[in-house]
């Protein structure tokens, strides 16, 4: 008999920043794309991480209605807002839907929704597309959410691209989600790292790789790409490649380049210039 516990992964549209640091050469920045997924039984359906603006939310919201469940938690896999914004959007249309996180994860989430972070790096990058009032997750008692039977395991993290980050772990068809764990042909996300968290997120990636899973969702991937385990590797090696010229060189622009040489296909590269500056401050 095979297993009712299946998954999906909807990508959010690429959306404009507004932003005046950009890289040399460079016109416009543009949001990474957005990973959401639902993990789904006979009936009903757990979603883990949801978009930032508006639009993008009721785009997502019509395709989770699509799939004729009963949504009845949403998980956030870290604090940042690009995570969590849309929760309000979901709930309009899943109003019986639980929204859960761990503790630590809580308390970044509340970091990010305070009113000055809110206003001066989210609103001010989006003007008028973010919900004016992002709800904050209750705590996840345990470690599990069970759906029909089946356990979808919250694994804490520690840092990745940002503080007490987690994964979300279903055994039964060896599937992990790892939010920004984890990137999918996307530059990875640096900014708020030191040579001493990255190792932490080397160990992060070790903790996926122990799991031995099958698949593996990235928080940011190209649309299209594949959700293989390989992925895991491929981030660690851009985490190391990206510490060993970080010690190597002085500016932001001569860190940007060198990497961006390595990898000039990722998609969005901006994000790589965000690595840069915030550790060549």
């Amino acid at each position: 008999m095979s297993n009712p516990v299946q998954w999906n992964v909807f990508i959010s549209t690429q959306i404009p920043v507004v932003t005046s640091d950009l890289p040399p050469g460079v016109a416009e920045r543009r949001w990474s794309p957005i990973s959401s997924t639902l993990i789904s039984g006979e009936r009903d359906a757990v979603l883990i991480d949801t978009f930032i603006t508006l639009e993008q939310n009721r785009a997502l919201v019509e395709w989770i209605a699509a799939s004729a469940k009963n949504l009845t938690t949403i998980y956030a896999t870290h604090g940042h807002g690009d995570h969590f914004f849309g929760v309000n959007t979901i709930r309009e249309r899943f109003p019986n839907a639980r929204f859960v996180a761990t503790r630590d994860v809580i308390t970044i989430m509340r970091e990010q929704a305070s009113s000055p972070v809110l206003e001066s790096f989210w609103k001010s990058r989006f003007p008028g597309q973010i919900d004016s009032t992002p709800v904050i997750a209750e705590e996840l008692a345990g470690t599990v959410i069970e759906l029909e039977g089946e356990e979808l395991v919250s694994i804490p993290l520690g840092h990745t691209d940002t503080d007490s980050t987690t994964c979300l772990h279903v055994p039964s068809i060896g599937l992990v989600v790892a939010g920004d764990a984890v990137y999918n042909d996307v530059h990875v996300y640096l900014a708020e790292s030191n040579a001493d968290s990255r190792k932490v997120w080397i160990a992060a990636l070790d903790t996926i790789e122990s799991l031995k899973p099958g698949a593996v969702v990235a928080g940011h991937k190209r649309p299209g790409a594949a959700d293989t385990p390989n992925i895991v590797a491929e981030t660690r090696q851009y985490i190391r490649d990206f510490d060993r010229i970080a010690a190597d060189t002085q500016t932001a622009q001569e860190l940007y380049n060198q990497m961006l040489a390595l990898y000039p296909n990722r998609v969005n590269p901006v994000a790589l210039w965000s690595s840069a500056r915030g550790v060549k401050r």
